[in-house]
């Protein structure tokens, strides 16, 4: 499971790609959890091929989504964890795989750091002592 971009900023959104390779058998279903939770659902065998299951925070996109990658509109603090996605295979085999990622929701300061120091000018050997601050971020 890959998670674009991996690190995402609050308001933006993520797309969630689970690559797989079937051989001996076609899809049968991929789903899309987060922790525990199902949150989008491929079945290219039903119409629509695509189901949503409420979730609080996700807003998947469903026309940005399909067998392989799942868009997420507007993330929050909330959603930051574990995704996953479980790929079955149809008949004969009904195998199953699991792949995992973590997801982080960030939040930039408004403004850049700044930087504040005891002297306006020092001369080389001079002690230095400085403060760099910033807004709040997450």
């Amino acid at each position: 499971l890959l998670v674009e971009p991996p690190a995402v900023r609050r308001g933006q959104s993520v797309a969630l790609r689970c690559d797989y390779q079937l051989v001996e058998a076609p899809l049968y279903s991929i789903k899309f959890y987060r922790g525990q939770m199902e949150f989008y659902r491929y079945t290219p065998g039903e119409y629509p091929p695509t189901k949503v299951f409420q979730f609080p925070g996700i807003r998947v996109d469903e026309n940005g989504s399909n067998a392989t990658t799942v868009l997420i509109r507007n993330v929050s603090f909330g959603l930051s964890g574990q995704f996953s996605c479980e790929v079955t295979a149809d008949a004969p085999l009904y195998s199953t795989a699991t792949a995992f990622a973590q997801m982080q929701v960030v939040e930039f300061p408004e403004k850049r750091p700044q930087l504040f120091t005891e002297h306006s000018r020092y001369e080389p050997g001079d002690v230095l002592r400085a403060n760099c601050s910033t807004l709040p971020s997450r």
